[in-house]
């Protein structure tokens, strides 16, 4: 059966010639659609194995943050199909953790490549990861127990310790925001600033940068905004 891919581009002329150098190349079109509302439609209704994704498309959600919704909802693998390659596009694109980026006008054996790259490297995740939220233990009361993630709100650096903070309670470990952020990131946690990990799932509301849960008030730092932004579905 031929891989399924899903195309989203706003240009009808490029997509067509996008989905015609994907028939060419063996693979299966599932849909071409134009803006993320689409797209999203689509992936639960089409079931694609891929998805080609342009970083300038129709709607307020460009493809990086769409890309941050696919990863959260579906887990899906995706390549950046764009003309866009200054820094500011690709460190955001980054950030999405995409399997290819390829730079438009394209050739078919670069195309082939990143879709195959990026089916590679989505079946050796689903190998090498697990599902379940990370191994965290702390001590308390003189005995080790694990860390409830789901009452964690937040997370703040203390120099080369943590401290995770939950209601009316708190936990120091001793690793760095850093260490902690790369294993929380998949739980559902996003870094706001250089000393702030957020549950975002524990997020009240966010004014005037800043993140408010209950009444603990948290800043966006400024080279965190934009990714920030970014993890969140915003109507």
């Amino acid at each position: 059966m031929s891989t399924r891919v899903l195309i989203v581009e706003d240009e009808p002329i490029i997509a067509d010639d996008i989905a015609m150098t994907l028939d060419d190349l063996g693979f299966a079109v599932a849909d071409m659609v134009n803006s993320a509302e689409q797209a999203i439609q689509a992936i639960a209704e089409r079931k694609p194995d891929i998805i080609l994704l342009d970083i300038k498309i129709k709607g307020e959600k460009d493809g990086i943050r769409l890309a941050h919704e696919i990863n959260e909802k579906f887990r899906l693998p995706f390549v950046f199909l764009s003309s866009l390659y200054d820094e500011n596009t690709i460190q955001r694109a980054k950030s999405a953790n995409p399997g290819a980026y390829v730079v438009k006008p394209f050739k078919e054996q670069d195309l082939k490549v990143a879709i195959e790259l990026a089916l590679t490297k989505k079946k050796s995740l689903q190998v090498t990861e697990t599902p379940e939220e990370p191994n965290l233990f702390v001590r308390k009361s003189g005995a080790i127990v694990p860390l409830n993630f789901e009452e964690v709100t937040h997370v703040e650096a203390d120099d080369n310790y943590c401290v995770f903070h939950e209601p009316g309670e708190k936990h120091v470990v001793s690793h760095t925001l850093k260490e902690i952020e790369q294993k929380l990131t998949v739980a559902g946690f996003c870094r706001i600033h250089k000393s702030f990990l957020v549950n975002i799932k524990k997020i009240n509301r966010i004014e005037h940068s800043v993140v408010f849960i209950e009444e603990t008030m948290l800043p966006i730092g400024k080279a965190y905004r934009k990714p920030f932004f970014d993890r969140l579905t915003v109507f």
